[in-house]
């Protein structure tokens, strides 16, 4: 009888193809690893770093998820998005993922359906399906919440997801603002008058942020990026001046 021997990978098993036009330059991205198995440096499942997009329906989680991917470079040949589009019904029903190369590394972005869409019924299924990718030390999480659309569902949204998703993921989240361009005056001032909104953002240590999904400039994700050395030193945000791996 034939003995299967398991093997360990490292960082450098697997090889994928860039696409860059008429170069073909190569980007390593690990092998499958076994259940529990973390990568050291970046601290993630499969040595991919992981961004989780968590949030109500309608408040923009896919266009944000977009945004992203248009900062970066898709990997694997992909050059499709997350669907966003105008609806009176969710767009998105599933964890979708798609891997984007970000200051020169691959990171998992994450798009989640809304977990509490019908009040009387948790979507356990798609909640099991995020804490694949939604773990302590393991991830940044951006809440999504739309400016101007503070609903009451999204009063206790952070406990819910806490006690959903089983760890205090306020420790590792930065709120997400999404239609920036809509705002009139300064986002400190929306937020201070908004009592409940006002301790959503404490409760996250202040980390908050402002997308404008309709602008294609990067400048707004890479002023995201910056604010993750807070929570995980070992992200490798800045590596060069030039931020060339950004569009």
């Amino acid at each position: 009888m034939q003995t299967k021997v398991k093997h360990r990978h490292s960082w450098h098993a697997q090889q994928y193809p860039r696409s860059t036009g008429a170069s073909s330059q190569q980007i390593s991205l690990p092998a499958k690893r076994a259940p529990g198995q973390h990568d050291g440096v970046y601290g993630s499942r499969e040595g991919l770093y992981n961004m989780v997009l968590l949030g109500k329906s309608g408040t923009g989680k896919s266009a944000s998820a977009n945004t992203i991917l248009t900062a970066g470079k898709l990997i694997g040949g992909s050059n499709q998005h997350f669907q966003s589009y105008p609806s009176s019904t969710p767009v998105t029903n599933k964890c979708e993922v798609k891997i984007v190369e970000i200051f020169g590394i691959p990171v998992r972005v994450v798009d989640t359906p809304d977990f509490f869409y019908e009040e009387e019924h948790v979507n356990q299924a798609q909640v099991e399906e995020c804490k694949r990718y939604c773990q302590e030390g393991h991830c940044v999480t951006l809440l999504v919440m739309q400016l101007g659309r503070f609903t009451d569902g999204e009063r206790n949204i952070l406990e819910k997801l806490e006690k959903s998703l089983g760890w205090r993921i306020r420790d590792s989240t930065i709120i997400l603002f999404t239609h920036g361009e809509d705002l009139k005056g300064s986002v400190d001032k929306f937020i201070g008058e908004r009592s409940h909104l006002n301790h959503l953002v404490k409760a996250c240590s202040n980390r908050y942020h402002v997308f404008r999904n309709s602008s294609k400039d990067s400048k707004q994700f890479k002023a995201l990026v910056k604010k993750f050395p807070d929570m995980f030193p070992n992200f490798p945000t800045i590596r060069t001046s030039t931020m060339s791996c950004l569009r």
